[in-house]
């Protein structure tokens, strides 16, 4: 086993695609804080007593908000068609077709969120999602740094997330509830409690701070470290995200705090990501 997983491994099968897709969890996941028990208790106003004479003109009434159609969920073993087709309307981006291939896709939001929340790399679990490119390194033998292409290999993840819809995901986080519940209690977890696990996730990725210095690496037998130890220091998901490069690891983070502030969460409950120069 290697510990401390990087994400540096001359082989190359790395993070990004996770980091989206878990972006797309936690985009749609945040509105739990919403739709499920965050909302403040609104008390009702004390009556207002109006002069018998003259009468107001009686307000105009609100708007007619339509509720949403509800849909009937299938069984949590036969619910990837309609997963599929809900998530792939929450973006145009082209490019986004490729993160719903993985069958199991309520389950396998749900095992992720929970790794992320605990600080492990689930990569593994996400294998069609693999970048393509290899990692690659510059440098002299004891001031090897990342090559900027490797970072560049997750443009196109961090375009993504920022081209959902934060609405449209928090609907459909709704919708799907009863079967991401179900989804956690088959991971040991019966009496609930994914609302917290997917909070601490959300911590763990906007505590990564955004490093806008090279970083040195120390090459091992099979993957590379950090020589920075407040760096190596990082969970290992943390560490992963950091593979992401700093355009991607900033355009991630103000995704989810952007979604974050505008289902009601107040920031100062969230970390402020870090910039390191």
């Amino acid at each position: 086993m290697i510990p401390h997983a990087s994400p540096f491994r001359p082989g190359g099968q790395y993070f990004g695609p996770l980091i989206g897709v878990l972006a797309v969890a936690i985009v749609a996941g945040l509105a739990t804080f919403f739709f499920f028990g965050g909302q403040e208790t609104v008390e009702e106003p004390e009556p207002i007593v109006e002069a018998p004479l003259p009468q107001p003109p009686p307000p105009a009434p609100p708007p007619v908000v339509e509720p949403v159609e509800e849909i009937a969920l299938p069984f949590l073993d036969e619910s990837d068609s309609l997963v599929r087709n809900l998530v792939a309307a929450l973006t145009s981006h082209p490019a986004f077709a490729a993160w719903l291939i993985p069958d199991q896709l309520v389950r396998t939001f749900v095992l992720v969120v929970e790794n992320v929340a605990d600080g492990n790399n689930p990569a593994a679990r996400l294998t069609p999602l693999r970048p393509t490119q290899r990692f690659r390194v510059r440098g002299e033998a004891q001031q090897l740094g990342v090559d900027p292409a490797s970072y560049a290999r997750y443009n196109t993840h961090a375009e993504i997330v920022a081209s959902i819809n934060p609405v449209g995901a928090a609907e459909l986080y709704r919708r799907l509830y009863p079967l991401i519940t179900e989804a956690y209690a088959e991971l040991g977890h019966p009496d609930g409690g994914f609302d917290d696990t997917l909070l601490r996730a959300l911590r763990n990725l906007l505590e990564v701070p955004v490093l806008e210095r090279d970083v040195t690496l120390v090459p091992r037998a099979t993957f590379f470290e950090f020589v920075d130890d407040e760096i190596e220091d990082l969970h290992s998901v943390q560490k992963q995200f950091l593979g992401m490069g700093p355009r991607n690891v900033r355009a991630v983070q103000a995704s989810l705090l952007d979604i974050a502030r505008e289902i009601g969460i107040d920031p100062n409950d969230l970390p402020t990501p870090e910039v390191v120069r």
